[in-house]
């Protein structure tokens, strides 16, 4: 028999366990989703939600319908050595608690150390240092949130040396000891394959099925020998095949869900893709097929430590993990040196992914910035050795880097971002040579850009 993931938390979901298909849901996709009946749950970044403010059309109608949203979390950093933002942690739990969460979800993974924002998820050391990291971590948050947290596995370019664990053995160890759910990406698995040589059959066939709460495909694109995962991109043929062989896997209803975060194709195209999706889930007829054995699952919430004993302290490991992250993220970022252990050639690439990125953000951030004749050099040569500070921040600060180049329509976009969510503001552009522009917020008129031509009358 196989166990419900909700019943292999101690915390009750508010929806019961996930099943069917779902989708993640973005503005760009509302429609398209308010129009679909066989949705079965959405999933929202939860870093994109307004703290305060309403949620966003179309979401907000999905919550009061009862659809469950699942609030996934990109932001914590549950595998950094830093210590845990508070306000981060708080924020994901009020969001939880705003579109009615039947979960949480966030990442095996650190976002910032030596004070930098990496601006990506980056991959922790499978050591007993980082699991321990993770363990403390985890629990922490799981103590702030009304509902089950699961925990999500990341695909990178890049990996460490020296691992005590294996993939699959790393997650289980996880949340045998927080009571955690996992969330299975068979993108990031795809990824892994290619990438790092991860045996993907060995790793489903090595996890504890009965903690996974849903899962994840998305497309991608490989470079030059390695595998992107840029969720802009269609479901490639190997992760479908991946999704079929947990179905086989899994006697039970898998839930399963489509991440797309780009360049969004026609209705008829993600029609198509979802289709497949279904066709991929429904499995063999046989409902014997290639049957995972079911396991026990062992929450240690005493603090055991599993199969792996202790040789070190708590502080000790954390101290070196602390070490290491730093000097990772500051050679991404920074432009320091490679770390020791680490292949230059997969942290360059690793660099030049996370400057792609970057550009990418804040050119839908930043649309008639991004217009620049060779935005995307010019903005990574201007990034290169920076750390991000996310992407309006950047745009800021590389709108100011290339003023006297900036056509009217870019100049009057850093002037409505100037004066936004203020009740009454005034921004005023008066570059040498260009006619002066003037952005003007106040109640009633809402936000007037004055003084803009076209270029050239």
């Amino acid at each position: 028999m196989t166990t419900d993931p909700a019943q292999s938390s101690s915390r009750p979901s508010r929806h019961g366990p996930l099943h069917g298909l779902g989708i993640g849901w973005r503005p760009e996709l509302a429609a398209f989703i308010a129009d679909r009946s066989d949705l079965s749950f959405v999933e929202v970044i939860a870093e994109t939600l307004p703290a305060h403010r309403p949620l966003p059309a179309g979401l907000d109608r999905l919550v009061e319908r009862g659809i469950p949203v699942i609030a996934h979390g990109v932001g914590l950093g549950l595998g950094g050595a830093d210590p845990l933002q508070p306000t981060r942690v708080a924020q994901l739990a009020a969001i939880a608690d705003r579109v009615r969460a039947p979960i949480v979800s966030e990442h095996v993974a650190f976002v910032r150390a030596a004070g930098l924002e990496a601006g990506h998820l980056l991959p922790v050391p499978r050591t007993r240092d980082a699991l321990d990291v993770l363990v403390a971590n985890v629990r922490a948050v799981c103590a702030e949130l009304p509902v089950p947290l699961a925990l999500e596995h990341p695909a990178a370019l890049l990996r460490w040396a020296d691992a005590e664990f294996g993939d699959a053995e790393f997650l289980t160890e996880l949340v045998e000891r927080t009571d955690a759910l996992l969330l299975l990406d068979l993108a990031n698995l795809h990824a892994d394959r290619i990438n790092h040589g991860v045996d993907p059959h060995r790793f489903l066939a090595a996890l504890p099925w009965e903690r996974i709460a849903y899962i994840h495909v998305a497309g991608g694109i490989e470079r030059a020998g390695l595998y992107h995962d840029t969720h802009t991109h269609p479901i490639t043929r190997e992760v479908l095949t991946l999704l079929r062989e947990c179905t086989d896997r899994h006697r039970a209803s898998v839930a399963v869900m489509l991440e797309r975060d780009g360049r969004y194709p026609s209705v008829q195209e993600l029609t198509d893709e979802l289709d497949a999706i279904i066709t991929a889930a429904a499995g063999p007829a046989s409902p014997t097929a290639g049957a995972m054995p079911c396991r026990t699952a062992l929450t240690n919430r005493d603090g055991g430590v599993g199969t792996h004993a202790h040789t070190h302290t708590h502080t000790d490991g954390r101290a070196r993990l602390h070490r290491t992250q730093d000097d990772l993220v500051r050679a991404l970022v920074a432009g320091g040196p490679t770390p020791a252990g680490f292949d230059p050639a997969r942290v360059a690439t690793t660099r030049t992914a996370l400057l792609r990125k970057r550009a990418a953000a804040l050119a839908r951030l930043w649309p008639a910035l991004s217009c620049l004749p060779e935005f995307d050099s010019r903005f990574t040569a201007f990034a290169t050795g920076r750390a991000p500070a996310g992407a309006h921040a950047d745009g800021v600060a590389f709108a100011h880097e290339v003023r006297t180049e900036l056509a009217n329509d870019a100049r009057a976009e850093q002037l409505v971002a100037a004066v936004a969510g203020r009740r009454l503001a005034v921004a005023v552009d008066r570059r040498a040579g260009a006619r002066p522009l003037l952005a003007v917020r106040a109640p009633f008129i809402g936000t007037r850009v004055l003084g803009r031509r076209h270029e050239g009358t």
